[in-house]
């Protein structure tokens, strides 16, 4: 019982009462949907995924949920998976203007649905990378939230192109990034290790994942990368997320 009314004060940070016990039970009993009265949204889930378990990570365990000195404006969610990143970024950041990036059709689907009737946000169906390349989509954990990029040439079969954070700066005019969120499965090795001058230095927060159990080396690159940059602390971990301030664009809490 104990442990039930902490989850609830839990989403009460996010939802009503009424929504959080309903959100409670839908998590307990993996339901495929549930209604938020006061929001007049629906949030979705695929049975025998890891969409519930993805959810209670970030609006249960808050891995994203930072109090920061500034109110984010311009938001980049690599690896948007279901959409729940986005949604949490949208409650809690209203005005937000968000970028999702998702390589697999089906979450995008996903997406679309989640996120259905908020505005100021683009759904883009490409891999987040360091250079215009094309890709294979493969899922070799048969999981919906583990799918990986494999480039091929451009002659070859392809599943969808490649975005860079530079192309979407000139894209939406945006002159700073306020929070990169970053869980794309072992390519940020590939993204931080050129072509990043440009972007990186523009970026307030960093929150990212690394996957050296799918990419070897992708921590070191991470690192490394980042601390070319002296403004760049790494503030705190959330549930293996690490999250790295801009100090030169932002202040501390």
């Amino acid at each position: 019982m104990l442990k039930q009314l902490k989850i609830i004060k839990t989403l009460k940070g996010n939802f009503s009462l009424l929504e959080s016990i309903k959100i409670y039970f839908a998590l307990k009993k993996h339901k495929d949907k549930v209604y938020l009265n006061k929001r007049k949204h629906s949030i979705f889930f695929r049975k025998d995924t890891k969409d519930h378990e993805t959810f209670e990570e970030i609006f249960i365990s808050k891995i994203y949920n930072l109090e920061l000195t500034f109110k984010p404006i311009n938001i980049i969610d690599a690896g948007a998976n279901t959409g729940f990143a986005s949604l949490f970024f949208k409650f809690k950041y209203p005005q937000s203007e968000i970028v999702a990036l998702e390589i697999d059709k089906g979450n995008i689907k996903m997406i679309n649905k989640n996120l259905k009737n908020h505005k100021r946000l683009e759904i883009i169906n490409k891999g987040l990378y360091n250079k215009s390349s094309f890709f294979k989509v493969e899922n070799p954990y048969n999981a919906t939230n583990s799918f990986i990029i494999k480039e091929v040439s451009k002659n070859e079969d392809f599943d969808i192109e490649s975005i860079t954070i530079d192309k979407i700066l000139e894209y939406k005019k945006w002159n700073t990034i306020d929070i990169l969120k970053i869980d794309i499965e072992g390519a940020e090795k590939e993204l931080f290790e050129k072509n990043y001058e440009n972007w990186l230095p523009k970026v307030k927060v960093i929150f990212i994942e690394t996957h050296d159990r799918m990419k070897r080396n992708c921590a070191y690159t991470v690192f490394s990368t980042i601390y070319k940059y002296q403004q760049f602390i790494l503030y705190t971990t959330t549930e293996g997320t690490l999250v790295f301030y801009n100090t030169d664009l932002v202040k501390l809490p």
